[in-house]
């Protein structure tokens, strides 16, 4: 969900706009606040943080009007304050002496980080929607060219195409895909 989708959302159907944000950003919420918690909260503490986290984010975008690219920086600022605060919490509680500083993802071999995991997949996703609205065959042949690594010319023979017209349907198609990929909220560079 883009921040203008968001905009036109909460204008539109004030009842539904928080269900949607919801179960768009679930998954994304909960690997941050189980990424801070898991060492010292139960399956139960990281549920109401969640909570506690998507009420903050709700409030936030009523107070607040919603920018263009602000979204899921706003929700992954909630998300990890809230979280640490909790941790905090539940650090006196439990009488434990650890920072959440210790605890850091950024210490953690990349293969543990589940933050950057679930954002990875998530744009993984959008990247191969947004090839997928590419059409045949221009899709096939960015798949083809940068995930499989073939050649102009392997693709060309498969398609039963030139190689000259396959590049220029790679470089017609990488122009479409940034387009998309803009308007998809993704931002890189190019």
């Amino acid at each position: 969900m883009t921040d203008c989708q968001l905009r036109k959302l909460m204008k539109s159907s004030p009842d539904k706009w928080q269900r949607v944000l919801y179960d768009e950003y679930i998954a994304y919420v909960y690997t941050i606040a189980a990424n801070n918690l898991r060492s010292c909260g139960t399956a139960e503490d990281i549920e109401e943080c969640v909570a506690d986290i998507f009420v903050d984010i709700f409030t936030a975008l009523q107070e607040r009007p919603l920018k263009d690219g602000d979204l899921k920086g706003i929700i992954s600022t909630i998300a990890r304050r809230t979280s640490i605060d909790l941790f905090r919490k539940l650090s006196v509680r439990n009488k434990r002496n650890m920072s959440i500083e210790d605890m850091s993802p950024c210490d953690e071999p990349a293969e543990n980080n589940l933050e950057s995991d679930h954002e990875r997949s998530e744009l993984k996703k959008i990247i191969f929607q947004c090839v997928d609205q590419l059409g045949k065959p221009d899709s096939s042949i960015i798949i083809h060219h940068y995930y499989y690594g073939r050649t102009s010319g392997e693709i060309a023979d498969e398609f039963n195409m030139t190689p000259g017209s396959v590049q220029k349907r790679i470089q017609r198609a990488r122009k479409k895909l940034k387009d998309l990929l803009i308007k998809a909220g993704v931002d890189a560079e190019w």
